[in-house]
């Protein structure tokens, strides 16, 4: 079979408006294989996880969305999309940022679509002033009965979306034995 596997940056404040249905229409001749998966990145963060071992679970799973997440303190998730999960790590519930999270395992802004799934909401959602993943199109999914699964993953992760956490993120990377090494082989 073959995979597609589409990479997209958001940088900070640009959401889904660039995805008019015409540009959707695009992307749709590009998928020669309906069956295709997209990876969609949104957030600003440090991260060593590979993509190959995310898709692997998302396809195991038979999901229409996979959500890279991480456990957070729970006096920080507040700033993230928390999920809950049942025993499988299929996601019951999303919850985009809430004053109260039941959870602290957070959303990293990696998301794994099927094609059609993706596609679908995109259309679907393509009118919605300031549309945005974690306030629209997960809900979305949610309530059109998608298989929503959890990839909880345990290496070096960090949102640096304040400027804490960019200040953290750099003072980790010149620890004298960093937790995100740059010079790991995998880098070179």
């Amino acid at each position: 079979m073959n995979i597609e596997i589409i990479e997209r940056n958001y940088e900070a404040g640009e959401r889904l408006k660039d995805m008019t249905v015409k540009k959707i229409e695009k992307l749709d001749k590009y998928f020669d294989n309906k069956d295709a998966k997209c990876k969609v990145s949104l957030k600003k963060e440090n991260n060593s996880m590979k993509t190959e071992v995310m898709l692997d679970y998302h396809k195991a799973n038979n999901a229409d969305v996979t959500i890279a997440a991480m456990p957070v303190p729970i006096e920080e998730a507040s700033r993230f999309g928390i999920l809950i999960t049942d025993d499988n790590n299929r996601i019951t519930e999303f919850e985009e940022k809430p004053k109260n999270p039941r959870s602290n395992l957070a959303s990293m802004g990696i998301y794994i679509f099927s094609w059609k799934a993706l596609k679908e909401a995109l259309i679907k959602l393509s009118e919605e002033p300031g549309c945005d993943f974690g306030k629209h199109v997960i809900p979305y999914c949610f309530e059109q009965g998608k298989r929503i699964f959890a990839y909880e993953y345990n290496g070096y992760w960090k949102d640096v979306g304040t400027l804490g956490s960019y200040w953290e993120a750099n003072m980790e990377l010149i620890d004298i034995i960093p937790e995100f090494n740059l010079y790991e082989e995998y880098w070179k």
